[in-house]
């Protein structure tokens, strides 16, 4: 393994200057060998986490300390969660890991069982970083009448193995400058991935630049069946077949409120231009203070995210699909019934149920990574996001396919100046989200965003009013349960108090609204930006619908919004948002 090899070196430097030549002679030794204390500090522990967050690891990253909640009750289990890093760039490492009680707790092996998922021994490459599991479980109730503490040890020891090349410099994790901080967070069943314009999907490599908001690429991820093909790691093309669900990463920001949408009526005639602006946004975390403003042109960290107190969401890439389903028909399914879902493009959206039965579904999706159904408010982040300077900053194409397939997009030249406008199946009528036209209707403008925001199906949002119309499912004790997932809207609403808006919600800010004649001789309401439909909740239909359905031309988009009764409609889905953890 270690070379100590002594090789004589000569060197013979020849100068030519007209006749007169000399030759320099250079002899001396070359001690050649292995530098073990520099590959000692190679490998170590780059982030350790417990269910509550009890793990520290030490200063020079070679030890993890942490404690466990107390075990109780039979088949009760703790988990530590670990990355091993190899810094190194001269050589890769054979790692082997063996846990165990320490000797003086061996009594203790009969009540618990100490695990560990990361085969022995693992070759751990140049810059890589490998996650494992320890996990413990109580396999025999404890009967001793006082608390005992038992330590567990875990010794990792690696071992060089030579490469032939420089291995790249390591990074603990990609992060984007501009984003100050609030980059994706993957945890849990989450696979950070790239994905090409074709639409193939690529196991990303964290450590190397994988998205950049800058540039309008933004964070992918996604969520594997639960029996994939393979297992995958960095680099691997990810079968389509084997993915269940898209996510896209909007990281928290602060925008300058641009219009307070304080509107109680509307205008009575056509505007002469459109209003619709790049909304100023800054990308901040929670360790900053959240900026509070509420008039125009002051700055306010977005609800989306200070409702939770995180540093950014993950975001359904599509309207929620029915697994299985064959036709659309057969995608109008009213039922809570999580084992369902999925989240892809060229699926047929889930329709026809209760918000109850949506929430519920999306709730129990991932409850690790807290999943429930998008609000009102984070339709309004995702929305905002995208008609900045770090999106697709104008308005999205609409999802015209009549199938009410998603990631979709209507394509040029057919009219959607008009109520209904052009939809349809085929190739001259709607294109799928891996084409040209098909990245039109993503909030970024190519393959990276978020997709059937306008069109589609119109979209249940857990935005309500308390109104005895409704018609959604829920007891009125649920709706307090579930009340930090829901945005509460006041109960004297009506389809235009538009000031009854939360601000960031993209309601009430998109005013001024209009009431004219459009072009087939019916007056509707719209608003400024798009033309697209504003109608607010009230006490006959109290829960908020977004986006617009595929066959509403230029009603829809990612700023329309109306209400609906909370109950079942054919042409109404929902979206789920994960957050990934509370950083």
């Amino acid at each position: 393994m270690k070379k100590r090899n002594i090789m004589i070196l000569v060197f013979m430097l020849v100068i030519g200057f007209a006749a007169v030549s000399t030759t320099l002679v250079i002899n001396g030794n070359l001690n050649i060998g292995y530098n073990e204390e520099n590959f000692s500090s190679s490998v170590v522990y780059t982030r350790a986490e417990t269910e509550d967050g009890t793990a520290e690891i030490n200063q020079d990253d070679k030890n993890i300390t942490f404690e466990t909640n107390k075990l109780e009750n039979v088949n009760q289990t703790a988990t530590l969660e670990f990355d091993v890093t190899n810094k190194s760039r001269n050589y890769d490492a054979s790692v082997t890991i063996k846990c165990g009680l320490k000797e003086n707790f061996e009594s203790f092996s009969e009540y618990l069982n100490i695990e560990t998922d990361i085969v022995s021994p693992f070759r751990l490459e140049s810059s890589e970083t490998k996650t494992g599991k320890l996990v413990v479980t109580l396999k025999k109730a404890y009967d001793k009448a006082l608390e005992t503490t038992a330590e567990i040890e875990c010794k990792l020891v690696a071992e060089p193995l030579e490469r032939d090349t420089l291995g790249d410099e390591y990074v603990l994790v990609y992060e984007d400058p501009i984003l100050n901080g609030a980059d994706p967070v993957i945890k849990e069943n989450l696979v950070p991935v790239t994905i090409a314009d074709n639409g193939e999907v690529t196991y990303a490599n964290t450590q190397k630049k994988w998205y950049s908001y800058e540039n309008k690429e933004w964070a992918n991820a996604v969520i594997l069946v639960e029996n994939p093909s393979q297992e995958y790691v960095k680099g691997d093309v990810i079968q389509e077949s084997d993915i269940e669900s898209y996510f896209v990463w909007i990281p928290r920001y602060r925008y300058q409120i641009f219009d307070e949408g304080n509107y109680t009526t509307y205008i009575e005639s056509k505007p002469t231009e459109s209003i619709a602006k790049e909304i100023q946004i800054e990308f901040e975390t929670n360790a900053v203070e959240a900026s509070t403003g509420s008039t125009k042109g002051e700055w306010l960290t977005h609800p989306a995210f200070t409702n939770f107190d995180v540093n950014g969401l993950w975001i359904g890439k599509y309207e929620t699909g029915y697994k299985g389903a064959t036709s659309k028909e057969t995608a109008q399914v009213n039922a809570m019934d999580s084992s369902k879902v999925i989240v892809k493009p060229n699926v047929y959206s889930w329709r026809n149920s209760t918000v109850s039965n949506m929430f519920k579904t999306a709730y129990n999706y991932e409850r690790n990574l807290d999943s429930h159904m998008m609000k009102n408010t984070e339709w309004g982040a995702v929305a905002y996001l995208s008609h900045s300077k770090y999106g697709i900053n104008t308005e999205v194409r609409i999802n015209n396919n009549s199938n009410y397939l998603t990631g979709y997009s209507a394509v040029e030249g057919t009219d959607q100046s008009s109520y209904p406008g052009v939809s349809g199946t085929t190739s001259d009528i709607t294109l799928p989200y891996n084409t040209e036209t098909g990245y039109k209707a993503s909030t970024t403008g190519n393959i990276t965003g978020v997709y059937d925001m306008s069109g589609g199906a119109w979209e249940y949002v857990a935005g309500y009013m308390p109104s005895s119309s409704d018609a959604s499912g829920f007891t009125s004790d649920e709706l307090i349960t579930y009340s930090k997932y829901l945005d509460l809207y006041p109960n004297n609403s009506t389809m235009i108090s538009y000031n009854n808006r939360i601000l960031g919600d993209a309601t009430g800010e998109m005013g001024p609204f209009y009431h004219y004649e459009d072009n087939e001789g019916v007056n509707r309401y719209y608003n400024n930006w798009y033309k697209e439909s504003p109608g607010f909740v009230e006490h006959t239909y109290p829960w908020f619908v977004r986006g617009g359905i595929y066959s509403h031309g230029f009603l829809t988009g990612q700023f329309n919004f109306d209400g609906g009764t909370g109950g079942i409609y054919s042409h109404v889905a929902s979206r789920i948002v994960l957050i990934p953890s509370k950083i």
